[in-house]
């Protein structure tokens, strides 16, 4: 299980400066407005809870108005209780998800979800959600989940509580459900946009000629960029230039170029319309098979299996950005 900690306590408060870059980025995405309004959005339309869970275990869940929403959990999980299979199938869940959604149902039959947030191959946090039925009250039975209680060590008199709880979890239909989650797919890969430019945005001292570089260079990613013109462009030589923005950004010309086009790559595939081809050309790639190997390589899939994740739901998303 994951404890979380708040902010203002002593532990956090205590530790601002050995922040890892990892944990760095995790707390910029928890605190960014982008995620905040979607959270909150996501919450008062479906009912469920939303957490953004860090994929480091060591790195502790800053506080999002609580992680238990069902009450059921939060009986369970209160004054940092708990059991051990509820903790074991939290473990496993989160070891078993790739980069598409893993959803498990635990021993007291409530689903629950963990979607990836990746960036550059590497998945930095989960969208965790859940712990709501997906079954009727009338297929339901609470004497098979006492029996794992009783094993957990809990006794009689806290049985009676938690059947209570049990039965006041909310249930949600299947199909409305999966529905949610593929919502939620989606808005994973819009936070994963959000996580890649707060990847790019980490060192906060970049020299003025890489930051006028950044700015023609995303207002000209369609067109065909050259070493000579954008140096050109920021008054220096390229073997200066170069240089500045390797040190300043830890990649390359060509790299940050590329990882920019496919992060506005994302976007026109969640249209179900676009085709890859003419996305590729049209983000200011020069072949398909340069898209494919670079989509392939900062995404971890595919352009086509990235769109089968969750791009009906683009306008939605697009929309909740916006706001």
């Amino acid at each position: 299980m994951i404890k979380e900690l708040n902010p203002t306590h002593p532990i956090m408060q205590n530790r601002p400066n050995a922040l890892d870059p990892d944990e760095r980025i995790y707390r910029k995405l928890v605190d960014s407005p982008f995620f905040q309004t979607y959270r909150r959005a996501f919450i008062n339309a479906t009912g469920l809870g939303l957490v953004l869970v860090p994929a480091d275990e060591e790195i502790p869940v800053v506080d999002q108005g609580g992680r238990f929403t069902a009450p059921f959990c939060k009986v369970l999980n209160e004054n940092g209780g708990g059991c051990r299979p509820c903790q074991l199938e939290k473990l496993c869940l989160a070891r078993e998800v790739g980069n598409t959604a893993e959803t498990c149902t635990c021993y007291a039959g409530m689903r629950e979800t963990l979607i990836p947030v990746r960036a550059g191959g590497k998945t930095v946090a989960y969208l965790s959600t859940g712990q709501v039925f997906t079954v009727s009250a009338t297929e339901r039975d609470f004497s098979l989940v006492a029996v794992h209680l009783r094993r957990a060590g809990w006794d009689e008199g806290r049985l009676d509580q938690l059947a209570e709880a049990w039965k006041a979890t909310p249930e949600l239909g299947l199909d409305r459900y999966e529905g949610n989650i593929t919502l939620l797919a989606a808005f994973a890969l819009q936070l994963s946009d959000l996580l890649n430019r707060l990847l790019t945005e980490e060192n906060h001292s970049e020299p003025q000629i890489v930051v006028k570089a950044k700015r023609f260079l995303n207002a000209h990613l369609e067109e065909k960029l050259t070493l000579d013109a954008v140096a050109s462009h920021v008054g220096v030589s390229p073997f200066y230039f170069c240089k500045l923005f390797k040190q300043a950004t830890g990649m390359t010309l060509t790299e940050y170029v590329n990882r920019r086009r496919i992060e506005w790559a994302k976007r026109k595939l969640i249209n179900p319309n676009s085709r890859v081809t003419e996305v590729a050309f049209d983000v200011g790639f020069q072949s398909v098979s340069q898209f494919n190997r670079s989509f392939l390589k900062y995404v971890g899939v595919s352009p086509t299996r990235f769109r089968g994740i969750g791009g009906e739901s683009g306008g939605q998303l697009q929309r909740a950005e916006a706001a």
